[in-house]
């Protein structure tokens, strides 16, 4: 089945950039919407975040680049959750192998397992902005949420290197020890990370993928998600660092989840999930078409094995 089979073009595009439907143009970052909250174990309406956060970037386009919106994933709840994420990493797929950044909008946190996948090509660094480490014990089975997609994530063989940056989350055991590749950096910390303490755990040779779960940024300023946790980042600190992995490393994709309109206020978190989007993207701008001219043409391959991280 071709994407234009399961992708249904946006009302909006992202940044009032061109849907795939109105414009035939190849661009050198695509967006993807997944409206699934089927993952997250806390609180449902996840699933209304890409509409959401199209809506409040059509004022804050980035500076210096022009994308393409390819709509939203369709029929998310139709099928089950490893048909779902089969899908999310064939279509991030196909936009990898166009030579394309892709910038995921969830949805719920469980479908960036899928997006890191569909980078296999090549090994990667993770960048991963969140209130909690998402190395919850995992069965092994076909089945993972929101709480363990890091573990599994951590479990792919293409990548290396994962720095979590906003951790402040109540766990039961510390963490960070199921995974010896990771450095977490916590929100108290964040503030005065130095670039050059943050770039020393990315290989310069290797891409890096930036993941922001909105519970990152401390409810005051986005409080319209899942499982919000006091005392988290500001929206400029977040942008700033972010920045720094855009500006200093070649980024093989992005995503942003979690925002949740449904207990949102005034749009403040779809508001605080463009804002960051737009700063990402205008870091890249400078690089994107040497960045084009490096990446491989060949399409990933990809695994139904989902059983196995």
């Amino acid at each position: 089945m071709s994407p234009t089979g399961v992708l249904v073009p946006p009302a909006l595009g992202l940044f009032g950039w061109p849907s795939a439907a109105r414009s035939a143009a190849q661009r050198s970052i695509e967006v993807i919407g997944v409206p699934s909250d089927a993952a997250n174990s806390i609180a449902s309406g996840a699933r209304f975040g890409p509409e959401a956060i199209r809506r409040a970037s059509l004022d804050r386009a980035p500076t210096g680049v022009r994308g393409i919106d390819r709509g939203d994933l369709g029929s998310m709840h139709d099928r089950d959750w490893e048909e779902t994420l089969v899908e999310v990493e064939r279509v991030v797929g196909e936009s990898v192998a166009r030579r394309s950044l892709p910038v995921v909008l969830g949805g719920d946190h469980a479908i960036s397992f899928a997006a890191v996948a569909a980078q296999r090509q090549n090994p990667i660094s993770v960048v991963w902005f969140d209130a909690h480490t998402d190395l919850c014990e995992w069965s092994g089975g076909r089945w993972h949420n929101h709480k363990q997609v890091l573990r599994r994530i951590a479990g792919l063989a293409h990548v290396g290197a994962i720095v979590q940056i906003g951790h402040r989350g109540i766990t039961y055991s510390d963490e960070r020890a199921r995974c010896d590749r990771m450095t977490l950096f916590t929100a108290g910390q964040a503030p005065g990370l130095r670039a050059d303490a943050l770039l020393e755990r990315l290989p310069a040779d290797r891409p890096v993928y930036i993941s922001v779960d909105i519970d990152a940024v401390d409810p005051r300023w986005a409080p319209g998600t899942g499982h919000p946790v006091p005392g988290g980042l500001g929206v400029a600190s977040l942008c700033a660092l972010s920045r720094v992995v855009a500006s200093n490393r070649r980024v093989c994709g992005i995503d942003l989840m979690e925002v949740n309109p449904l207990v949102d206020r005034d749009a403040m978190t779809s508001v605080a999930a463009a804002t960051i989007l737009s700063e990402i993207v205008s870091a890249l701008a400078p690089r994107l078409p040497s960045r084009d001219a490096e990446r491989r043409a060949a399409p990933p391959a990809t695994t139904r094995e989902y059983g196995h991280g």
